[in-house]
This record gives C-alpha cells, structure tokens and sequence, in this order.
C-alpha cells in the first residue's frame, strides 16, 4: 500500500493486531516495571558474583539493552548469552537469567537445565511455559508475566515487558538503583511521544510514517553508540522480522576502525545503502565528535546518510522513545510492503525443519 493514512487498509494487513500491540508499549513498561521491582528473593540471592542472562531475538536485545544503558549502574559483571551452553566460570556465584517471552526457546531451556545441574542461582523473565516449568521445579523466584498489553502474541512486538521486566528484576535483588520516578518520568515520555505516531496522525506530521517511507528499499545501517547501543540492535531485529527487510546495527566508535573502508564495495550500497544515526545530546562529546566525522567519510563516499535525534530527558527516556518510533516504523514499513507484520514464514520453517 502507497497510503499510510489509510487506517482501514492497513487493519486488513494487521489481522494479529500488531498496530494494536505497538501503541501498548508504555504500558507494557509500566506493568513489568510495576510488577518485577516488587519481586522478592530469598537470602541466598545476596550473595551473587555474576549475572548470566540467556536469550535469543526479541528476549535477547531487550537485556542487552538494559546491559548497555546500564553499563555504569550494574553493581556486577552481567554477560548475554545467546548459545546452548554457558561459559564454564558459572558456578553456584552465578545468577542465570533466563529470558524468554514464551518460554519455548530451546537454547534456554538448554541453559536453564545446566545451570540447575552446575548450582547456579537461577531465575527468569517469561510469560510460562517450560522454563516457568523449571523455575517452579526449583522453587525459584522469577518474573512470570501476563502479557495483557501485547494482544497480537509476538515476543518482540512484546518487548516492554522484557526490557522493563530486566530492569525491574535487577532492581529487586538489589543489582540496579534505579528509582520508581526516574522510571514513570521516562514512560510518560514515551507514552506522550507515542501519541504524535499514531495510525490516524497523518504522514505529514508523523515521523514514524515518514521514516518508513525513507527506509523502504534501502540496507539501513543501524548507527549507534554508548547506551543506545543495545536499541541498536534491537531496532535491526525488528526491521527484518517485521518489515522483512535486511538491516544492520553497528556503533561507534568500533566502525570507525574498519567499517569506512569497506564503503567503496559492492556498487550496490552506493544505491541503496543507507547510515541511519541515532543521535544523542546525552552522548559524550568525542561520540558527538565521531558522528560528525562519520557522517562526513559516508557522504565523500557517495553513501546516503540520514539522523535521528532524540530528545528524552534521560537516558532511559531516550531508550523508551527510540523503541517507540522504531515499533511503529517497522509497522508501517510492512503496510508498506503489503506483508502481514506478525509473519515470520521462514523462522517458522526453519523451526520445523529443525525439530524433524
């Protein structure tokens, strides 16, 4: 469809109710943050020593954001693990956290029954199945949401409740001083923001429309740096599942030590490439710096570039905001492919083969 202004098309495409889920998002943080920071855990929790946390995909890039905006509060070492197995330092020192929207991912369950058989001290961010299963088989504690706000079912059209069920999770086993009013102040953010992306603002004055549309037929480059650096990856997550388009995220100051020189091929990229920077002020000023700069070395070599600032009153307020525009931009990028965003065909069949 041409029309992003055409509400009714596009709820002929949205048969899951993605638009739906999309527009809950500040209300999915605000349940898992409400619910998750008022877990209590038994003593022998004190005393940790690491934090593993295991994921894959959209229960993947949601802790890892929360690990990179909270590099500088995470009170111990906190490592994402996205493989079957875990590193050999985990031992009964060790939190393993286990994420998983649906609690069917079998890497984690992996991970969750070696971790039992290691003695490390285990929990998790689910919404049931077999990893809700192991946690009880342990008697431990864990958050176990109703995903109330995320009626079309799919984990990472769900991502606040694994973002803020993390970060509330940390919260309470004393990992994270994070306060109840810096987190309502970001939500609220989000939610007003939120409100200016909508389906009936037209495309005129929508960003989100209007960052869709400059998207389209590109192979964006996902740019950022610092504490935007797990949304980073989370926004290329959701423009190849959603929108069903390639993506990349890369982040400064790492591609400025090798990643300029690989502009000049395939001809291609000079077409269709795209450096999609997510600008800060809360960036430190060598990272402002180096996105000039960057910025610069794209353009002399013919590669198109385009920014996005945010402008949340914090760090987490700029998370919450960019996931915001980031969910509605990849929605309306599958109206505009006329795809059903809630679709993962080839997820889905690699998942089948798998199993045989």
């Amino acid at each position: 469809m041409n029309n992003l202004d055409d509400v009714d098309a596009m709820k002929k495409l949205d048969p899951s109710g993605v638009l739906e889920s999309t527009g809950m998002f500040a209300d999915q943080c605000q349940q898992a943050w409400s619910e998750a920071s008022k877990l209590k855990f038994p003593a022998e929790y004190d005393h940790i020593y690491n934090v593993v946390v295991c994921g894959m995909g959209g229960s993947r890039f949601t802790p890892r954001t929360i690990k990179e905006l909270f590099r500088d509060r995470i009170k111990e070492p906190y490592e994402i693990i996205e493989e079957y197995t875990l590193p050999s330092y985990v031992d009964k020192d060790t939190l393993v956290i286990l994420s998983s929207f649906s609690g069917t991912t079998e890497e984690i369950i992996s991970c969750g029954q070696e971790a039992i058989k290691r003695g490390a001290k285990i929990t998790a961010v689910v919404k049931g199945g077999k990893v809700a299963e192991l946690l009880k088989s342990q008697n431990a504690p864990g958050y176990i949401f109703d995903p109330k706000y995320n009626p079309c079912g799919q984990p990472r059209i769900g991502g606040g409740y694994l973002l803020m069920g993390h970060a509330g999770l940390l919260k309470a086993l004393g990992l994270l001083d994070l306060s109840d009013a810096e987190v309502e102040s970001a939500i609220e953010f989000a939610r007003t923001f939120g409100s200016s992306l909508k389906a009936d603002v037209r495309s005129d004055k929508n960003q989100a429309k209007q960052l869709a549309n400059t998207l389209l037929d590109t192979h964006p480059f996902i740019v950022t740096s610092e504490f935007l650096r797990g949304f980073g990856n989370g926004f290329a997550n959701q423009i190849n599942e959603t929108a069903k388009m390639i993506s990349d995220s890369r982040h400064i100051p790492e591609l400025n030590h090798h990643m300029m020189e690989g502009l000049k091929r395939p001809k291609s990229l000079h077409q269709n490439g795209l450096f999609l920077s997510i600008l800060s002020e809360l960036y430190s000023d060598v990272t402002k710096k180096r996105f000039r700069i960057t910025k610069e070395v794209v353009e002399k070599q013919n590669v198109k570039s385009l920014e996005i600032s945010l402008t949340g009153p914090s760090k987490l307020a700029q998370v919450l905001e960019a996931y915001t525009l980031s969910g509605y931009t990849t929605f309306y990028m599958a109206m505009r492919y006329d795809t059903d965003p809630v679709a993962i065909p080839w997820v889905d069949y690699f998942k089948t083969q798998l199993a045989k």
